[in-house]
């Protein structure tokens, strides 16, 4: 991406917080190469239409996002009409399982490796501690594991000491009722997948999914994220030098 300045570089990348400035964890992970990511732009065969499929899709996630996050910290929320079947897959997932959030959007810094991240729900799941980091996207995706490791390592530095860490991913489909093909749209993006190619899929409602997954391999998940962080300094060193020679334009 290109910075026109150093405060729009700061502004993009990360976070002010008591007069220092520290990377945002989500930029720093993003050094890593996307190769679904780059699939999906070769196979659109236009940057400007992949960019506002990306964002309008972005834009539908946050929906979904703030509204479950908001019913955790036990905020009032309107629901909009186009969510609705993902948070009730949501509700349904609250009734089956015991959600304790202690932690709703929590702004978490390292100082020793210098980053800062906001993590979506710190909080108990069915007795368990750990960070639970909310995905609106089709699948799980490895990547994933760089940045709930960051997070567990800024807690812990800061004496909070979770368990573990999952990933909570909320969709909504249609279905086939003759072959079982999904259905996704977002963004103004239509994808199918599975089913039988050749079938006359006849579509039911929309309907929302939830796939809880634990990550483990923390130890393994840390060092590639701090080499991600050692990496994006490389990348983004002109930025880096003036902030940290006090350059403040």
């Amino acid at each position: 991406m290109f910075y026109s300045t150093l405060a729009h570089f700061k502004g993009t990348t990360g976070y002010e917080i008591n007069d220092v400035w520290y990377p945002r964890v989500t930029a720093i992970a993003s050094i890593k190469a996307k190769p679904f990511l780059y699939k999906f732009y070769a196979d659109l065969g236009s940057f400007s239409a992949a960019e506002s499929i990306k964002n309008k899709s972005a834009d539908e996630g946050t929906l979904i996002h703030e509204a479950i996050e908001a019913l955790l910290a036990g905020k009032p929320v309107a629901v909009p009409h186009s969510i609705q079947p993902a948070i009730n897959a949501f509700n349904e997932f609250k009734k089956n399982n015991e959600i304790v959030p202690l932690k709703v959007e929590e702004r978490v810094v390292s100082k020793n490796h210098w980053y800062a991240g906001t993590v979506d729900v710190i909080g108990n799941l069915n007795g368990r501690l750990g960070v639970l980091d909310i995905k609106t996207s089709n699948s799980i995706y490895r990547d994933y594991n760089l940045q709930t490791a960051a997070y567990i390592e800024a807690l812990k530095e800061n004496n909070i000491f979770p368990n573990t860490r999952w990933i909570l991913r909320i969709d909504q489909v249609k279905q086939c009722v003759n072959c079982g093909a999904r259905l996704r749209e977002k963004g103004g993006n239509v994808k199918v997948r599975g089913g039988i190619p050749d079938c006359n899929h006849q579509w039911g409602p929309v309907v929302g999914e939830i796939e809880l997954k634990e990550l483990d391999s923390f130890e393994n998940d840390i060092k590639a994220f701090l080499a991600c962080h050692t990496l994006w300094q490389w990348e983004h060193e002109k930025w880096i030098k003036q902030i940290k020679n006090g350059v403040v334009k």
